[in-house]
């Protein structure tokens, strides 16, 4: 059913529940899986800027990356660079160029207050995919650590 999973990373405690869930697809499925990080960049007046540094945005994936390996799951990442609020449309149109068959994600990131105000990342990719959307929720509660977190399948059609 799926052969290539992608999961969209942000470093938040939601897109930690997202990896453990887009690894156990990817292993019952036998596909591989494509790690996404998409940092933001602002324009300042003189300067642009981004909110995170590189070494933190690349250690992210390369992390996430070395334990879908360990895990057993093929597994390839990507960092992309795009402006404050095209978020989601890099992850969707990664997903097109990369033939993905079903995108994982939390189901908040780091931008909850914006996400209030102007409808979440994971929102706007679920509107804009043409592909499936497992939404996983969290985080995790300390003393609910040993069970799995409850998953929400929202599927995109055209």
């Amino acid at each position: 059913m799926f052969k290539h999973v992608l999961v969209a990373l942000d470093g938040s405690a939601y897109s930690e529940v997202a990896l453990p869930t887009a690894i156990d697809v990817a292993k019952k499925f036998g596909a591989d899986l494509f790690v996404l990080h998409v940092a933001e960049h602002d324009r300042g007046r003189a300067v642009v800027y981004t909110l995170e540094t590189p070494a933190e945005a690349t250690k992210l994936v390369g992390d996430a990356v070395k334990t879908a390996r360990d895990a057993g799951v093929v597994a390839k990442g990507e960092l992309r660079d795009v402006a404050v609020s095209h978020v989601a449309k890099a992850i969707v149109d990664t997903a097109a160029a990369n033939e993905i068959d079903l995108i994982v994600m939390g189901s908040r990131g780091l931008s909850d207050i914006q996400g209030l105000l102007l409808g979440s990342v994971t929102h706007k990719v679920i509107q804009l995919a043409h592909v499936a959307v497992l939404v996983t929720r969290g985080p995790i509660p300390v003393k609910a650590e040993a069970e799995k977190p409850a998953l929400t399948a929202v599927a995109a059609t055209a």
